[in-house]
C-alpha cells in the first residue's frame, strides 16, 4: 500500500495493546459485568487505555467511543471506535481467537479500520474505497462455493438466556440449509475470515458498534457483501448483521431474513 491514512499513525499502539494483553494473560483478574456471560479482564481495560492516550494524542480533536469507556468528545465529525478485546471469553480460557479493533468513523460510516488478531499476529485493515489488506497484502475474496456447502459463522446475543427461542428460529433454518456452523467467540475475527477464504458467511443479531462494524468494512472492501435487516451496510444503530461471499450472498439473506421470530422482529423497532 502506497497511500498513507491517518490510522497509521495509530499502527504501533495496537501493537502495543496486544503485547500488554498477552503479558497479562498470567494470572489476569476477571471482573463481572451486567450480564453474567460478559466478562471484562485487566487486559482489556489496559489495551483500552493504550490505544485512548495515543488517539488523544495524535487526534485530541476526535472523538472516541470505546466498549469499557464513556464517550469522549461525542460530537466531534471524526469518531474513533475502539474494541479493546474482542474475545474476552476465549482470552480468559486460553482460547486463542481474540482480536483488538481500532476503526474511524466518518459520518457514521467507518472509513478506515485494524482488526488485529492478536495470537496469529494478522493485521487485517480496511479502507473506504481503497481496499483490504491482510499484513500489507491485498486480500480478496476468491473462494466459491455453494450454499449447501457454506461454512457458516455466528453468535448469539448475551440475552440469549432469557431469549434464546428469539434467536433459534433463525439458527435452525441457517443450520438446515448450510454445510456446517461455527461459533469461535470474536466476531469482529469471524468477519474477517469470510475476507480472508476461511468462512463463507456470518449472521448475528445486537451486535455493538464496536463489534463487528469495522470488520464489515473490511469484507466489502474485500469483494463481501454485508447488510443489516433495512438490507443496507451496516451503521452504529444496525440490529443485525448478515455477510458472506458475493456467491451466495442472496440466498443467504433470504434465508436469514426470511426465518426471523416476530418478537424478535419487533425489538428491531
Amino acid at each position: 500500500m502506497t497511500q498513507d491514512f491517518d490510522i497509521h499513525i495509530l499502527k504501533s499502539a495496537i501493537y502495543d495493546a496486544a503485547s500488554a494483553i498477552k503479558e497479562l494473560k498470567e494470572g489476569v483478574e476477571v471482573f463481572s459485568k451486567l450480564h453474567e456471560v460478559d466478562i471484562v479482564t485487566e487486559a482489556d481495560l489496559k489495551s483500552e487505555e493504550i490505544l485512548i492516550n495515543a488517539i488523544t494524542k495524535h487526534f485530541p480533536n476526535d472523538g472516541i467511543i470505546s466498549e469499557e469507556s464513556e464517550t469522549i468528545n461525542s460530537d466531534a465529525p471524526r469518531i474513533w471506535v475502539i474494541d479493546p478485546l474482542d474475545g474476552t471469553v476465549n482470552y480468559a480460557n486460553n482460547i486463542p481467537q481474540v482480536a483488538i479493533t481500532l476503526m474511524l468513523l466518518e459520518e457514521n460510516q467507518p472509513t478506515q479500520v485494524y482488526v488485529l488478531d492478536i495470537y496469529n499476529n494478522i493485521l487485517y485493515e480496511g479502507y473506504k474505497d481503497n481496499g483490504a489488506y491482510k499484513n500489507g497484502k491485498k486480500l480478496e475474496i476468491v473462494k466459491k462455493t455453494t450454499m449447501q456447502k457454506a461454512i457458516v459463522a455466528t453468535g448469539f446475543p448475551y440475552d440469549r438466556v432469557n431469549n434464546s427461542e428469539q434467536y433459534i428460529t433463525t439458527f435452525e433454518a441457517v443450520l438446515r440449509s448450510c454445510g456446517g456452523v461455527r461459533r469461535f467467540g470474536s466476531a469482529a475475527l469471524d468477519v474477517c475470515w469470510i475476507a480472508d477464504n476461511k468462512f463463507d458467511a456470518y449472521f448475528e443479531f445486537f451486535m455493538k458498534p464496536w463489534d463487528t462494524l469495522g470488520a464489515s468494512l473490511i469484507l466489502k472492501e474485500a469483494g463481501g457483501k454485508v447488510v443489516d435487516e433495512k438490507d443496507k451496510f451496516p451503521t452504529t444503530a444496525s440490529n443485525l448483521l448478515v455477510a458472506s461471499n458475493i456467491g451466495i450472498h442472496d440466498e443467504f439473506k433470504n434465508i436469514v431474513f426470511s426465518n426471523i421470530n416476530r418478537d424478535l422482529k419487533i425489538r428491531f423497532n
